[in-house]
């Protein structure tokens, strides 16, 4: 079932940059009936995604009068918080592990490969391209310059949160290290990027200006990370502020998802996760 779930995740990716409506479309409703099929979704999940993906079509093809603009953004917002939240009716993730310890001294989680928020992927990619520019770049950093300053920024983040003592130094690829990357990437920094730099950052820019847009997205990403606790909420905030400048001197969300990526692949790699015990 892991396999059929990467490919799921991978497809509705796959499909939300489509230009094409009967693709983008027409591939994510087959993806989902795929999904109950095979039994990977409840059919309660997957008939309400099809509502969900039946929304979006309607919100890219028609346009109505701005109360009711207002209030269809509005159902689209609740639902796509409630997958992001894991919080839809007849959801039910893939379970890999109930009480996983990567690595000694950490705190045991589950383990889940989680098939909701890529919805919220797919549908914010009908909206903001991936891999083009969405973003007038700022700062115009050499390559030389942006690969310092990531490496120094995962670095300071890193060493923040150890002096909090949220994590500890422990080297090493855990078991299940590149299920997580797999699910990571796919099912999680896509959809936070679209969402928290792609729209959120970028809409603020519009009212707001670069500085502020920049410092109130990364705090709600942060406030996302809340069941962490305060200091996981303060090292989450200065991660979006990471990602949201690789976003400000590229002009393009793919940098952001891979550095976003890249951080928690070193989390997982070489401390102790996700927290210490």
């Amino acid at each position: 079932m892991l396999a059929f779930g990467i490919t799921y995740s991978f497809l509705l990716i796959l499909f939300g940059l489509c230009a094409e409506a009967r693709w983008r479309h027409g591939g994510a409703m087959t993806v989902l009936l795929l999904a109950g099929l095979v039994g990977y979704a409840t059919w309660l999940f997957v008939l309400l995604a099809l509502g969900y993906v039946a929304l979006n079509a309607w919100m890219q093809g028609q346009r109505l009068a701005p109360w009711a603009q207002a209030v269809r953004l509005a159902v689209w917002l609740v639902a796509s918080t409630g997958l992001v939240l894991h919080a839809w009716p007849g959801y039910d993730g893939l379970a890999l592990a109930e009480e996983w310890v990567w690595k000694p001294g950490s705190l045991p989680t589950g383990f889940y490969f989680n098939h909701d928020k890529v919805l919220v992927a797919w549908a914010l990619l009908g909206w903001v391209p991936l891999f083009g520019k969405s973003l007038a770049p700022r700062g115009q950093l050499p390559p030389w310059a942006l690969s310092l300053s990531v490496a120094g920024g995962v670095g300071l983040l890193m060493a923040l949160a150890a002096a909090l003592g949220l994590i500890e130094w422990r080297p090493g690829l855990p078991a299940g290290f590149w299920v997580f990357a797999v699910a990571n990437l796919i099912n999680t920094c896509v959809a936070e990027e679209l969402l928290f730099r792609g729209v959120l950052q970028r809409w603020l820019m519009a009212r707001w200006g670069a500085v502020l847009a920049l410092v109130a997205a990364s705090v709600l990403f942060g406030i996302a990370h809340f069941p962490g606790g305060a200091a996981f909420v303060l090292v989450a905030c200065g991660a979006g502020l990471l990602y949201g400048l690789v976003y400000l001197w590229t002009g393009r969300l793919v940098w952001a998802v891979l550095v976003h990526w890249g951080l928690n692949l070193t989390y997982l790699a070489l401390f102790t996760y996700p927290m210490s015990a």
